[in-house]
């Protein structure tokens, strides 16, 4: 049995050092070849480059970064194009940042009273007043730097990017020259295009003058952790370019160290460990999806040209088809040298109309292929396509189509594998991103004397306490709203869910203030002399008897009656 070991470019570089280290390095490979080929080498199939059906395929291990910075700037081109002009990636995108964010992601303060030394009434008030301060807050255009948007807007605004692109970057600034202002803090919102690295500094490589490694523009410690972020002053694909500004990025420093604040949010998806930039969620699936939208392109403009041209026949004497024009400035005659020449005749370009008649002389002849169109085999194909993209994506195919036509029990199963993955990225997009908008929010309060928070700015414990907060989005779409409900008010009486659980899966919004204004209101309904409704599901009646407003017996009151039949 022959052993064919060669020396690769490692053991040649081990044996220019060292060519006794080089000799045995090569004798231990060809022990290992020999040992493998009277045992086998076991293990999983597809790390064996030897069978056949491995041949062609070449991968490389390679770094978070190395797999991602490297073309991703045609990647993020790409996939913004996709986001502009490929219907199923409009469709998946405006899924997401539909069911994710919505109306907006809303704070539900959750103060750790006990660590604070506050009472439950304390802790009750502080919760209320920062709720209806930052929900005005988030409700205002002071949120955005450039007064677009809202800060729920905002936050829909930062997704889609960071799903578009792979990256949102987030700047704390503080407008001063902005009238009808209220708030100070503000955000300027960053495109993943003008993060880079220095003119000087290769991707990975050391920055001489900080001596930190840079990687896609982000500067990171021993530890991988972001000490700063070098941003262009402009976009480089602006509709015109500054030459003042220059192509040399502007370094930023993460964090405020005196107060502990972030200077520059980076939002983005991490998926792999030493990561420093995102992947955009369509970037795997970029090449199928425009083959398949170029495909309904195609089939679109064969449909509709099989239905242009109704009749063409011939007659004897009839006028020919009309010759393509050459007109001055398209053809026609040119001078070059001061001699005149014929340019070349154009193909004849012919305007197809709907139901169009053309007459053509007896010698001419045209063959018209039938395409058959409409195709019955493109919609099954279509489907297919999109169901592989849904999965990849997260997103079912009948809630990215939003073509519910299977049964209830399927419908019900997409829905809630959608929402699965959207209350995955409410937690990661409210930790990047919403978690630090509220920090900067509370934190200006407290400089500013409203909010008196003793510990704030001492101590980052007492400060995690004062923020403690859950974010909670827009419900989800019921199908069967009745049988839910009762589903619902099972697993609450047994302790498995709570009120604001519940609530905020089926409203977004908080079980509390629920129970202030619908006290409020029964008040109100009760002031009024209005008969309160006993319905089922309502409140249950106290123990020992039942509940004050329900009559004795099954015949209501005779002054409540005649206010039913009024």
């Amino acid at each position: 049995m022959a052993i064919d070991v060669r020396p690769n470019l490692l053991d040649r570089a081990v044996a220019w050092f060292s060519p006794r280290a080089g000799a045995e390095r090569l004798a231990g490979r060809a022990a290992i070849s020999a040992s493998t080929s009277m045992f086998g080498t076991g293990g999983y199939r597809g790390g064996q480059g030897d069978r056949q059906k491995r041949r062609g395929f070449f991968a490389r291990g390679r770094s978070a970064n190395a797999d991602m910075i490297p073309g991703s700037d045609r990647l993020r081109a790409e996939q913004r194009d996709a986001a502009m002009n490929a219907p199923i990636a409009v469709a998946a995108l405006n899924r997401m940042v539909t069911f994710t964010i919505g109306t907006g992601l809303m704070a539900i303060p959750a103060i750790d009273g006990e660590a604070l030394g506050l009472t439950p009434e304390e802790v009750d008030a502080w919760q209320r007043r920062l709720a209806i301060d930052f929900d005005a807050y988030m409700a205002s255009k002071d949120v955005d730097a450039e007064r677009k948007s809202t800060g729920y807007g905002l936050q829909a605004v930062a997704y889609r990017g960071t799903i578009t692109s792979g990256d949102m970057i987030k700047l704390r600034v503080m407008p001063e020259d902005q009238p009808g202002r209220v708030h100070a803090t503000a955000w300027k919102l960053i495109e993943a295009d003008r993060l880079c690295n220095p003119p000087t500094v290769a991707d990975g490589a050391i920055d001489p003058t900080t001596g930190r490694q840079i990687a896609g523009g982000v500067e990171t410690d021993e530890w991988g952790a972001p000490v700063a972020y070098h941003i262009l002053k402009q976009h480089p694909g602006d509709l015109m370019l500054r030459l003042d500004d220059g192509l040399i990025p502007e370094r930023i420093e993460a964090w405020d160290r005196k107060l502990a604040l972030p200077r520059v949010v980076h939002v983005f998806k991490r998926e792999r460990p030493e990561q420093d930039r995102g992947v955009g969620m369509l970037a795997t699936i970029i090449e199928p999806l425009k083959m398949i939208s170029d495909a309904s392109d195609a089939e679109l403009y064969a449909t509709v040209m099989s239905a242009m041209i109704a009749v063409v026949y011939k007659s004897r004497g009839a006028q020919p088809m009309p010759e393509p024009d050459y007109g001055e400035g398209e053809g026609g005659v040119s001078v070059e040298g001061g001699e005149p020449y014929a340019a070349a005749p154009e193909p004849s370009q012919y305007r197809f109309e709907a139901g169009s008649i053309m007459e053509i002389d007896s010698d001419s002849d045209v063959e018209i292929k039938s395409p058959g169109r409409p195709n019955s085999a493109f919609d099954p194909f279509f489907q297919a396509i999109v169901r592989q993209i849904g999965a990849a994506l997260g997103i079912p195919a009948g809630a990215l189509m939003l073509m519910f036509n299977s049964s209830y029990t399927a419908s019900k199963a997409e829905l809630e594998a959608l929402y699965m993955q959207v209350r995955a990225d409410r937690a990661w997009f409210a930790s990047d991103d919403c978690a630090l908008t509220y920090l900067c929010f509370v934190a200006e309060q407290v400089v500013l004397g409203h909010y008196v928070m003793p510990g704030f700015f001492s101590d980052l414990r007492v400060r995690a306490a004062w923020l403690g907060a859950n974010w909670r989005g827009d419900g989800k779409i019921s199908l069967n709203p009745l049988q839910e409900a009762k589903g619902f008010e099972v697993q609450e009486a047994h302790g498995w869910r709570t009120g604001e659980d519940i609530t905020a899966e089926l409203t977004g919004g908080s079980f509390r203030e629920n129970i202030r204004r619908r006290g409020a209101e029964h008040r109100a309904w009760v002031a009024e002399g209005l008969p309160v409704p006993t319905t089922a599901g309502a409140a249950k009646a106290p123990a020992g008897g039942k509940p004050d407003n329900e009559p004795a017996s099954d015949e209501a009151p005779a002054d409540k009656q005649e206010n039913q039949d009024a």
